[in-house]
This record gives C-alpha cells, structure tokens and sequence, in this order.
C-alpha cells in the first residue's frame, strides 16, 4: 500500500482509526463500569439485609425486656451499632465507587493520550 502525502487524507486516517480505537475503549470502559456497580449494589443489599437482621434482633431484646433501662440500654447499644455500621458502610462504599471510576476511566484515558502524544508528535514533524 503506498504512502499517501495528502494532509486531508492523513487526517481521516488518524480520524478513522482514533474513532474506532476510542469506541473500543468505551466499550471497556462501560463494562469496568456496569461490573464494578453490580458489586456496588450487592454490597449495598449485604448492607441492609445485615441492618435488618440486627433490627430484628434489637426488637425482640426491647420486647423481652423487663424494665425502662433494659429498654433504654438495648437503645444506646442499637443506636451505636446502627452509626458505626452506617459509617462504615458509606466508607466501602465510597473506596468502592472511587475504584470503579478511576478503573473505567483508565481505558479512555490511554486512548485520549496516545491521540494527544500522536498530534502533538506530527505537529512537530
């Protein structure tokens, strides 16, 4: 195949190619994505079924108890479970997210430097 000197037809080259290579990379990048929210969501749903459970348990300690501080105890010790399992729920969840978005971006970011670093080098030619 001969080399063409034409700019125009240079351009729709690189056009061309870097079109299907950042649609490739799109294509990565979405899936990273619907796989690292499918973990998001079934962390989340470990979460509350976890929270529901201790709820239930909470429940039946206030119904069996046999005075207003057994009650009043059983509160403080839920309320405390029920932040510190909150806190640290929004924690992984929030290190969860901030992986996804950073690995999903990782392709497009390849493929936006290597167009960068190609124009830039045929500039300078």
């Amino acid at each position: 195949m001969s080399k063409t000197n034409n700019p125009l037809d240079q351009l729709i080259k690189n056009s061309t190619e870097f079109s299907s290579q950042y649609s490739d990379a799109c294509t990565k990048s979405t899936s990273i994505l619907m796989k690292g929210l499918e973990n998001i969501v079934e962390t989340a749903t470990t979460l509350i079924q976890s929270s529901t459970e201790k709820q239930t348990k909470f429940v039946k300690q206030v119904m069996s108890s046999k005075d207003i501080n057994e009650i009043t105890d059983i509160q403080g010790k839920m309320f405390q479970e029920n932040l510190d399992d909150l806190l640290s729920g929004l924690t992984k969840i929030s290190e969860m997210s901030i992986k996804v978005l950073s690995d999903s971006s990782e392709p497009l970011n390849v493929e936006l430097n290597k167009a960068v670093k190609k124009a830039t080098s045929s500039l300078a030619a």
